[in-house]
Formats: structure tokens, sequence, C-alpha cells
């Protein structure tokens, strides 16, 4: 029997805490509107997550990108090969050798927790538990996930959410680097510098900031709002906004207003990669149309009834012969015995195309004597 209600009534931290202590095994569905979030539980863990609208920083490519562990155009490539061959794309990459079996495990774990965090912050919603668990559940590369770190983390972001988005602009407000922070120097900088000359150890003085803050600043070497940032961002939502907000009151960032060209990120967006074209069918298409049907037609239909093509063998003409048999077969000659006595309806039936086998079997009737006729006379008997 399955358990559903609404979120109003039951929320999704008891929810899952009673999933947890009765170790339940099965898919809990949780809808609000049009979003619709499946998490797969066995043993009272978490062993999936999916969702019909996982956005596109959730995608596993993408996540990826975010963690470090592949570049934009290592991604771009590999959509392009799975386009070509239906495959997973953790299938693909890690055939490829781009990334390691933890590597694709941390993506997944990521991508998962994200996609919870977020449905953890829904007010309302119904809910729905069933017995059963997809067959193509990827046991190979998602680690179970105990609920209680999900819900710690869950309870971690509720508390302060509100607060941080408070000291947050618009999402759609674009900000960029502020004077100071366009000629401040980064020790994240000095560091890939220093490799990257051979040198020792850094002789600057440290910039201020958190490691935190200076990859989040780093991401504003041109201006764009909230919602671009969490989709490169390699931290989670609350942290990189937590970020933000210390760095505007830092004044490290600022609100740009006018017009501020949008960044271009083929990886993220993917669907607009490759732009698809109207599609206009070609002037053959139609008379290809009529070929494919006339053609079977015209020389595949058999002109024989025993075929085994016994579709285009009924578009032939009946020639099928009834023999009847029994009581039907000798109404049969005595009718046709009676129609023309002379010769047993022979000629009548080859008219009638119903062919007699042999001699007429009903008797003829005019070689007997009549029997309304007045017996003849007996000759007188002599003394």
């Amino acid at each position: 029997m399955a358990l559903e209600g609404s979120l109003r009534d039951f929320d999704l931290f008891s929810l899952f805490n009673m999933i947890k202590i009765q170790g339940k095994n099965g898919t809990l569905v949780l809808s609000q509107g049009q979003e619709f979030v499946k998490v797969f539980f066995e043993n009272g863990e978490i062993v999936g997550c999916d969702s019909n609208q996982v956005r596109m920083e959730d995608r596993l490519g993408t996540m990826l990108v975010r963690l470090g562990r592949l570049t934009g155009d290592e991604l771009m490539g590999m959509v392009q090969i799975q386009r070509q061959t239906l495959k997973r794309m953790g299938t693909l990459l890690l055939e490829s050798g781009k990334v390691t079996v933890s590597d694709l495990q941390d993506a997944l774990f990521g991508q998962a927790t994200a996609i919870l965090h977020r449905t953890f912050r829904w007010v309302e919603g119904d809910y729905r538990f069933d017995s059963f668990l997809p067959p193509d559940l990827d046991r190979e590369h998602f680690v179970p996930i105990p609920v209680d770190t999900v819900l710690m983390e869950a309870a971690r972001i509720q508390d302060e959410w509100p607060a941080v988005e408070r000291r947050l602009p618009s999402p759609d407000v674009p900000l960029g680097k502020s004077m100071r922070a366009k000629t401040l120097h980064l020790d994240i900088d000095r560091e890939v510098s220093t490799v990257l000359d051979g040198k020792g150890q850094i002789q600057h003085g440290s910039s201020g900031l958190t490691h935190e803050q200076e990859v989040v600043l780093s991401y504003f070497e041109h201006p764009q709002g909230l919602k671009d940032v969490i989709q490169i961002s390699r931290y989670e939502e609350l942290d990189t906004c937590k970020a933000i907000a210390e760095l505007l009151e830092a004044g490290l960032l600022e609100p740009i207003f006018g017009g501020v060209p949008k960044v271009v990120r083929p990886w993220v967006d993917t669907q607009g990669a490759y732009p698809v074209g109207s599609w206009e069918p070609s002037p053959l298409l139609w008379p290809l149309v009529v070929a494919a049907f006339l053609l079977p037609l015209a020389f595949y239909v058999p002109h024989q009834r025993g075929s085994v093509n016994l579709g285009l063998a009924s578009l032939q003409p009946v020639d099928v012969r009834v023999v009847p048999e029994g009581p039907t077969r000798l109404r049969q000659a005595w009718a046709l015995r009676m129609a023309a006595p002379r010769d047993g309806g022979a000629t009548l039936a080859k008219a009638l195309h119903r062919p007699l086998d042999g001699k007429n079997p009903a008797p003829d009737l005019t070689q007997l004597p009549d029997p309304m006729s007045p017996a003849p006379a007996a000759p007188p008997s002599s003394r």
C-alpha cells in the first residue's frame, strides 16, 4: 500500500527520518506544481535521486566542470559523442579516461545533494512512497548517502538561507568587480603563477580573503548575475551566495547597471550549443513514399493462392472451389437430376462451374415404372 499525503501535514524532515528508522526500500516521489523529484531508498539509505526539471548546474557533466575534474571544451566534445552513441554521460567519461570512478562518484553525490537541498526548501507540495525500485539504478558509481547527512545539511541551509538571501540583490542584477577588487592580488592567482614560473614560496602578503571568497571573486572577471555564477561555482548554492554577500559588504563586488553582455558558456547551456534549424521535407519525400507502397504491389504480389504472403495473396481474384459433402452433396445431386433428367444434370453442373465427379449418384426415376398408372389385368386362369 502506497503512503501519500501533503507536505503541509507531514514535512520532509519527518518523512525522511521515518524512512530511515524503518529501513524502507522504495521510491519517494515529491511534486510541486510541474516539478517532480524522485528519491530512491534501499535499507533506509538514499541510493539515487532524479528530477524532471534538473537545472543545468546539476547535470553530471556540468557538475564535473564545477568540481574542476573536466574542462568546458572536453564536456562539449563528450556531449557531441553522447548524441551520436546515445550512451550515458558517465559511461562515456569513464571510457574516455577523462575522469576516474572517484570523480564520477563525487559528481553524482554533488548532483543528488544539490537536488535534495533545494527540495527541502519547498514550503508546500505532495509526496507518495511506493515499495518499488527501478532496475536501472547506477549502483556501481552512486555511493549510498545516509539520511542523517542530508538532514543535517538541509537544516543548516534552512537556518542560514533567509539571512543570506536578505543580503543579496535581485538574481537578475549583474554584479562586477569594483576598482579595489581589480587592483587586489589574489593568493590563488599568485599560487598558479608561482607554479608556472618554477619559483619558490610566495613572498607576498595575504589578500585578506578566504580561499572560498577568492575562488568566487575569480568568477566575476566579467559582470554576471547570481544565477550565472551558481551555474559554474564549485561550491554549494548557499556557500556561493554567502561568499558573494560577504564580497558585496567588503566593497569588492558592486551592482552593474546598464547593458551588460551575457557571458556565453556553451558547456552549461548544451541545448543551445548546437542550434537546430527548422526541418523542411525534401521534394523527393512524397514520391519515395508512393513508390514504397507501389513497388511491393507491382513486383511481389503472388499469383498463386499457395503463397506464404497471405496479405498480398488476398488481392487476387477468388478461385476457391467449394466441394459439398454428406447430405448437401446428395441434395445437390437430386436437384441436378430433376432439373436435367436426360444426362443427370452433368451439362447444367458444368454451366454452374460445379462439375460432377463421375456419374450422378442420384438414381434416374424415369427408368422405374410409374406408380400412378393402373396395374395390368391379370390373365384368366384356365381350369
